[in-house]
């Protein structure tokens, strides 16, 4: 996931920063962490996440660019244990995945890690419904 690189000429740190960001970092701060329950929560019924397309949630398939670099790529908001940056999967407790969540299309993200700054947009944004089965 390159386009997660900070504008940095030393690519080895620029490497470990967009790991940082992309990874959970415990603990996440009460606030933060009660946005995602009530985000993840509420993707239940009737509020934004589940009547906007564009809206990133749980499983959204994003298009970011980097807004230093002009770099794109894809990524997938997805709970810890299925994170893998290789992979291209973020976790919702990262911090990557914290600026995400709720964030709709062209909207501008900032966040800081290891002290470099990663500034970003979201370009488009990819929901697909899936059916709860239901115990009979």
């Amino acid at each position: 996931m390159f386009f997660c690189y900070p504008k940095l000429s030393n690519t080895p740190l620029a490497s470990v920063i967009a790991t940082f960001a992309c990874q959970p970092f415990l603990p996440v701060a009460p606030v933060a962490l009660s946005r995602v329950v009530q985000l993840i929560a509420d993707d239940s019924g009737q509020n934004r996440l589940s009547s906007d397309s564009s809206c990133v949630r749980m499983g959204s398939s994003v298009e970011l660019k980097n807004l230093d670099s002009n770099q794109q790529g894809w990524l997938q908001l997805v709970y810890p244990p299925q994170a893998c940056y290789r992979q291209g999967r973020v976790s919702v407790l990262s911090p990557l995945g914290l600026a995400l969540l709720g964030q709709t299309t062209e909207s501008d993200i900032q966040l800081k890690v290891l002290g470099h700054r990663l500034r970003l947009r979201v370009l488009s944004v990819i929901n697909v419904k899936q059916r709860l089965k239901r115990k009979t």
